[in-house]
């Protein structure tokens, strides 16, 4: 070999067919987001329950769903930062802990401000989650299925979402509802002693930041075997903006002047749209006629379906770029005002509960899909923790107007006000379409 030889990691690793390196950085990423999805709907399934043990109205959970989701947007940016400035696997592992300690306390919790607080803590590790995750994915998958490689993985995240409704309604009725905290925390603990122990760092990253550290040849050395790494071998990625610091103007440098703001769009009214819904669908469906066992069950066939949608939108997004987006957008928005039709049977009220949870829940990792793609490494996680930052802060608005639209207007006005930002996700993403599809972007960035 060469002494002076250069080796892209970048371009080497998403070039290379799928190994095991590969595959056990999606498992465990599909782990992560399973513990994360579990931990974001303890609060939504157990919401009927503790707004009966505490005699209250829809209107005073809409303090403790603001609250966590205040605490998701400080986490996507602030865990942004810290993985593009410590690395992705402290960033993911830093995030988990951050929110299982305080979903063990929220069992403990007497008073609606006990509850928002932990939330709020909670809810900083249950955001920051994000942008590590999606960079690690994007970083670690081949360039032919990076988007399919990032939302297959967020099937752990519904997953998690299916998982915590049958919990709900097995054990509240016996143990009241701290039991989906508690089960959350204590996944999350696991967690992060099985991340310490078995995850990798982002070579990309590794390579970006430090380029001279043993950890890089390490790390390269197990997920490319048979190569041959001399010490005077340089690695690098080539195309990242490597030994630059992070501003918020490179978010908007060239094309992404215009891409930048169309994701944040996109975020902000997808998460008024999906958050909200999944936030509310258990207390929706009481509305609608369900009993409590029903609309819990009918939460988890929702997450379920939308581990289907997933699959199928992200092969579209591979092929068709944000175009896919358009379609399962309008789908969630037809099954939304659906939703709401008055007298009509709870089986067919399912039917359009899973429709417009499974595609929201499409058009949510959709976006997650493809933001990724359009930074480079060095800016990443701070590119996807401020697009997701956005949507966390429709997040905050969302639940909290939706809470008091609730003791003020009909089931069906609600549901309405809930679908329509998801017209406006459909066309952000003809817009993105227009400036130019993601996967012929994704093979310019490391």
């Amino acid at each position: 070999m060469d002494r002076a030889e250069e080796i892209d990691v970048g371009e080497l690793l998403q070039n290379r067919p799928l190994g095991r390196f590969q595959i056990t950085t999606f498992a465990l990423c599909v782990l992560i987001l399973f513990v994360d999805g579990l931990d974001f709907s303890a609060a939504n399934v157990g919401a009927p329950a503790i707004l009966r043990a505490f005699k209250a109205e829809p209107d005073a959970m809409s303090m403790v769903f603001g609250w966590g989701y205040f605490g998701f947007f400080i986490g996507s940016v602030l865990f942004g930062f810290l993985g593009d400035k410590l690395g992705r696997k402290t960033g993911v592992i830093a995030a988990v802990l951050t929110y299982s300690v305080p979903s063990l306390l929220t069992a403990f919790a007497v008073t609606f401000g006990q509850l928002a607080a932990f939330r709020f803590l909670a809810g900083l590790g249950i955001g920051g989650v994000i942008p590590n995750t999606v960079a690690l994915l994007t970083e670690t998958a081949p360039k032919r299925l990076r988007i399919t490689f990032i939302m297959a993985a967020f099937v752990g995240y519904s997953a998690g979402n299916a998982a915590i409704g049958p919990i709900a309604a097995w054990f509240i009725p016996r143990l009241g509802w701290p039991v989906v905290f508690m089960v959350a925390g204590t996944a999350g603990i696991f967690l992060v002693v099985a991340l310490s122990l078995f995850l990798s760092e982002s070579i990309p990253f590794l390579a970006a930041a430090r380029p001279d550290g043993r950890r890089l040849r390490r790390t390269l050395a197990v997920a490319v075997p048979e190569l041959e790494i001399s010490e005077a071998t340089r690695l690098l990625v080539r195309r990242s903006v490597n030994g630059t610091k992070f501003s918020l103007k490179l978010l908007f440098d060239g094309d992404r002047r215009f891409i930048t703001p169309l994701l944040w769009l996109a975020f902000f009214a997808e998460s008024l749209t999906y958050i909200t819904l999944s936030t509310w669908l258990a207390v929706l469906l009481e509305r609608a006629g369900f009993t409590p066992a029903q609309a819990v069950f009918a939460y988890s066939y929702a997450s379920l379906g939308a581990v289907a949608a997933i699959l199928v939108v992200a092969r579209s997004l591979d092929r068709f770029g944000p175009r896919a987006c358009v379609a399962s957008a309008l789908v969630a928005v037809a099954a939304i005002f659906s939703l709401g039709t008055p007298e009509l049977p709870v089986e067919l009220l399912t039917v359009f509960a899973i429709l417009g949870i499974a595609f929201g829940s499409a058009t949510h990792n959709s976006l997650l899909g493809i933001v990724g793609g359009y930074y480079p490494t060095i800016v990443r996680s701070n590119g996807v923790g401020y697009a997701s930052g956005l949507g966390r802060i429709a997040a905050i608005i969302g639940p909290v107007l939706a809470g008091y639209l609730l003791s003020s207007f009909s089931l069906r006005a609600v549901l309405f006000s809930i679908a329509a930002p998801d017209l406006v996700v459909a066309g952000a993403c003809l817009a993105l379409a227009h400036y130019g599809q993601v996967r012929p972007r994704v093979a310019e960035v490391a």
